[in-house]
């Protein structure tokens, strides 16, 4: 391919322009590692929640103290021994966008698998731009958080802001 096949613009030499194409390629798969960790503090954020819920269901007072109940009991031996079924989010990819999807286990008449449950934010894959979901298919109009952003990425990986409601996401 010849540089005037590229149209470049007049002051930019071949070598800025595949040095440009380099860092546009990196901060591509930059984002899809960030997205993956994002995924990662969200499905942790919901972890923590389930535990503390677990552990203030309280059912009697046995000699003063708190006793959990049976159930709350079983599901903490689950999240201790790593068979716990909780929810969590995974990534779909589209031609603008990765899509943060909130996945439930489901159990009704033996399923037994993750299905997808609703989406929960959009990121730009060629930005890093995270945006709230306004339905199944579209980002919401405004951008929330930028990965590129080291303050915000920090963020934005963090499971005690990262909220699995996604109330971190609305504009304040």
């Amino acid at each position: 391919m010849t540089v005037k096949e590229l149209n470049l613009p007049k002051n930019e030499s071949l070598e800025d322009f595949i040095k440009r194409d380099q860092i546009k390629q990196q901060l591509r798969e930059n984002v899809k590692v960030w997205t993956e960790q994002y995924c990662d503090a969200i499905t942790e954020n919901y972890k923590e929640y389930h535990v503390r819920s677990l552990n203030s269901n309280v059912e009697r007072y046995k000699d003063g103290r708190p006793e959990l109940s049976d159930y709350a009991k079983q599901q903490l031996a689950e999240l201790e021994d790593g068979t716990a079924n909780l929810m969590k989010f995974r990534i779909q990819e589209g031609r603008k966008y990765y899509k943060v999807i909130q996945q439930n286990y489901d159990t009704f008449q033996d399923r037994n698998e993750y299905r997808d449950g609703s989406v929960h934010s959009f990121v730009d894959k060629n930005t890093g731009e995270v945006y709230m979901a306004a339905s199944w298919s579209s980002p919401a109009k405004h951008v929330r958080f930028d990965m590129r952003v080291i303050r915000e990425r920090t963020l934005m990986h963090t499971p005690s802001f990262v909220t699995w409601t996604s109330g971190y996401l609305y504009m304040r």
